[in-house]
């Protein structure tokens, strides 16, 4: 039955939110982070990080926020009931509500399509029935090109400096100095899609690779895909005797290959759009490292003889659950949704360096994550800006600690070393232009392509789709910079 929910919730990946400050160079790759205003360790320090808001009494005004079904333990907590997260969510609704007198109203009835419907016809229609929009992000950013939004450059009092706020989604999703989504801790849900590594520690320490040294290797920088393959490559064992690699064997990695695959990108420091001196969007894969990059991915899945591969959801949970595998490619959210009954102790990882001149670790949060976006009919922007820093700070304040605790007690004492960990992966995520413009093929999904298909013929693959993300981009930028 755990399996069975697993895949039904497959699309509906709870997280949180990274308080990452990165951006990307406007020649290609990955930036260094763009220090924040402050900077704290992962549960300390964070209530004296002021949001720097002013007081206001809005004399009990709705604060109207829509948002897909799936993301309705964001917002929705009507009492205390012992649960953490749940907990401090409502804390966190109690205590925003309270400071300005508001009643939040968050409408999280339907799927994304039906809230992609409500928020077309809102604003077609002049109708002001929404403040904040938190939808699906490739979804979301269908719209961006019809100007059904505000600039969140032009709502006061956000500080995408804050780190409550990830700003490679300020920065990484512009368009000629236009931000019109972005996102931050005002979502838990955002961070538990995060993609990560877990291992199995006792697995783990079976074959020479204790949890101590596995952290050590990660925070000295060393933890790369090279390593990472040297740890699974020959791990296979043929549990059943029938000489076949299938699913009743044992293997050093279960891998889904077509969303898993595509963090893989962004954790080698690269991304599939950068931006020229002008912010507008140019495609930025014409490089050798994007084809070794494919080779190195297919090298893992494939080549290997120590990985279990999936296109599906089911195959891989079920392996590691089943403790016949080392390491598993997941999301945050495995570890307090899915693992809680999961009888083996195991470690968080973040995704594989390139190399370790790679300066940082970097991954990315599922397609299905939300962005935020202002209606282009709200009457009182200065409203929605006070209202959505403040839940975005008081979230970050009140909400993440608590997952960081949930994610790591379920197993009984709090690893010291997968809390810095899981803080490196929280600070970490990327938004590419290319995969939430991608619009589901795009240049963002050329991993997940090309590893389905069980294929690493890159130069083929970006001949026959070059065209066709270029004009994307142009169109883009056309429709965004046109008055």
């Amino acid at each position: 039955m755990k399996i069975i929910a697993f895949i039904l919730a497959a699309s509906m990946i709870l997280s949180l939110v990274s308080c990452s400050n990165t951006e990307i160079a406007t020649t290609g790759g990955v930036q260094e982070d763009v220090a924040s205003e402050a900077e704290t360790d992962a549960v300390t320090g964070r209530e004296e990080i002021s949001d720097d808001l002013p007081e206001k009494d809005y004399q009990g005004k709705e604060f109207r926020i829509i948002t897909p079904d799936y993301c309705e333990k964001d917002f929705l907590a009507e009492s205390e009931t012992g649960a953490l997260v749940s907990d401090a969510v409502f804390r966190r609704n109690q205590i925003v509500s309270e400071r300005y007198n508001i009643k939040l109203s968050p409408d999280c009835t339907d799927n994304y399509t039906v809230v992609r419907d409500k928020v077309k016809s809102a604003v077609l229609s002049g109708d002001d029935a929404y403040d904040l929009v938190l939808q699906h992000q490739i979804d979301l950013a269908s719209f961006v090109s019809n100007k059904f939004f505000y600039d969140w450059n032009d709502i006061s009092y956000i500080n995408v400096e804050k780190p409550w706020w990830n700003y490679s989604s300020y920065k990484n999703l512009s368009i000629a100095g236009k931000s019109y989504m972005i996102i931050g801790s005002i979502s838990p849900y955002f961070l538990g899609a995060y993609y990560c590594v877990y291992f199995n520690k006792q697995l783990a320490a079976d074959y020479g690779v204790p949890d101590n040294l596995l952290y050590d290797i990660v925070l000295d920088g060393k933890f790369t895909v090279d390593y990472y393959i040297s740890l699974i490559r020959d791990t296979w064992r043929d549990l059943n005797g029938n000489g076949k690699h299938d699913e009743n064997d044992f293997y050093g990695l279960a891998a889904q290959v077509t969303s898993y695959a595509t963090p893989f990108i962004y954790s080698f420091g690269e991304v599939t759009v950068t931006k020229n001196k002008d912010d507008i969007p140019e495609l930025s894969m014409k490089t050798e490292k994007f084809a070794d990059i494919v080779n190195k991915v297919y090298t893992l899945f494939y080549d290997s003889n120590g990985t279990i591969t999936t296109s599906g959801w089911e195959l891989h949970t079920k392996t590691f659950l089943d403790s016949r595998a080392i390491f598993f490619n997941g999301v945050f959210q495995h570890s307090y949704n899915y693992f809680t009954d999961f009888e083996d102790d195991y470690g968080m990882l973040p995704y594989p360096k390139w190399d370790e001149s790679q300066k940082k670790y970097y991954t990315m949060s599922d397609g299905s994550s939300p962005l935020a976006a202002v209606p282009a009919t709200v009457q009182d922007t200065e409203y929605v800006g006070i209202i959505t820093e403040a839940l975005a700070a008081e979230s970050w304040k009140k909400v993440i600690p608590k997952i960081y605790d949930v994610a790591l007690k379920v197993r009984g004492a709090r690893d010291e070393q997968s809390l810095t960990v899981i803080d490196m992966i929280a600070n970490s995520a990327i938004l590419d232009f290319g995969f939430v413009f991608g619009e589901y093929s795009g240049m963002g999904f050329t991993l997940s392509n090309l590893m389905e298909r069980k294929s690493n013929n890159f130069a083929s693959y970006y001949a026959s789709n070059v065209s066709a993300w270029e004009k994307r981009l142009e169109k883009i930028t056309e429709q965004i910079t046109q008055d």
